[in-house]
């Protein structure tokens, strides 16, 4: 069985769940429509001028005053460094690459420099550095399946990041804080920011077993108070209104650049839930830092730029 996906991606991935405490209540949702009857980019009726107001800002800030198509294609390049949870070990990762193909396409080298790994038409496939192909089925290669389930579910959940402005939305509210404790080092950043609260079935959350829960994603935004550029954000999974805990996932953006009309963070990091601690709190030290290097957010993929 081949075990290759690095700590650095590894570290993107929630924690296994762990007896949270009592959650405190989420803001109440509204009746669940169905996925297909939303529309991009819609902001629901109930909405309040607030929440309109400042979610056209995100959008302008984003993606420009025009509104843009939908970010279905991506290439990334990036180093990577991660850490494991109570300071184990850490490791760098130099020259990786993701490409992605909406709806679930991805073709990516995380590890070893010329050995990929595909999900395309054909299936799921490793290729090494020689050119060699390797189908990745039956019960050996189970790991690099859910594996590359992962990759796909950050993938999608990087688009949805960056292109929020075309995010289908059941509802959208402003909070004056978040509804949740931030690490004592993020307090003062925190200050002046402007939280969004929005809920929905675009997002998904990346699971060590590859699988999702079916439970759509609540995501609160804080907005920088001059640019309107995400600064802070949480994604936590969403159980009838309830914040599931051992889901979330805390992220900070910083080094805004202007890509394909978008403006993409290229240092990111992320920090996982402290469930040992009651009440629970995001650790302070991060899971994850990612360096963009380039990116493309037209790349001009098909399909059969994932045979392998």
């Amino acid at each position: 069985m081949h075990q290759i996906l690095p700590l650095a991606v590894a570290l993107l991935l929630t924690q296994d769940p762990v007896p949270a405490p009592s959650p405190a209540p989420a803001p109440t949702q509204a009746p669940l429509t169905q996925p297909s009857e939303l529309v991009p980019g819609a902001v629901p009726e109930s909405a309040s001028p607030k929440a309109r107001e400042l979610w056209g800002a995100l959008r302008s800030a984003t993606g420009g005053a025009t509104p843009q198509p939908k970010v279905s294609a991506f290439e990334l390049s990036f180093d990577a460094r991660g850490w494991e949870a109570g300071g184990r070990g850490e490791a760098d990762f130099n020259d990786g690459r993701i490409r992605f193909l909406a709806p679930g396409f991805v073709d990516s080298s995380l590890e070893v420099k010329g050995r990929r790994r595909l999900r395309g038409p054909e299936g799921d496939w490793l290729v090494d550095g020689e050119g060699r192909r390797v189908r990745l089925a039956g019960i050996d290669y189970e790991q690099d399946r859910r594996e590359l389930d992962q990759i796909v579910h950050i993938a999608r959940t990087f688009a949805n990041l960056v292109d929020a402005g075309n995010l289908r939305l059941r509802s959208l509210a402003v909070l004056d804080a978040p509804p949740f404790p931030l690490p004592e080092s993020m307090l003062e950043r925190a200050k002046g920011l402007a939280w969004l609260d929005l809920l929905s079935p675009d997002f998904a959350i990346a699971r060590k077993d590859g699988t999702s829960t079916g439970r759509e994603v609540r995501a609160w935004i804080g907005l920088d108070a001059t640019t309107r550029l995400p600064r802070l954000a949480v994604v936590a999974e969403d159980d009838k209104g309830t914040l599931v805990h051992e889901s979330a996932t805390l992220l900070l953006f910083d080094k805004y650049k202007a890509i394909d009309g978008f403006q993409v963070p290229f240092d990111v990091q992320t920090f996982p839930p402290d469930l040992t601690r009651s009440p629970w709190q995001f650790a302070e030290k991060a899971k994850l830092r990612l360096y963009v290097k380039s990116a493309s957010l037209r790349a001009p993929l098909v399909p059969e730029s994932f045979k392998p």
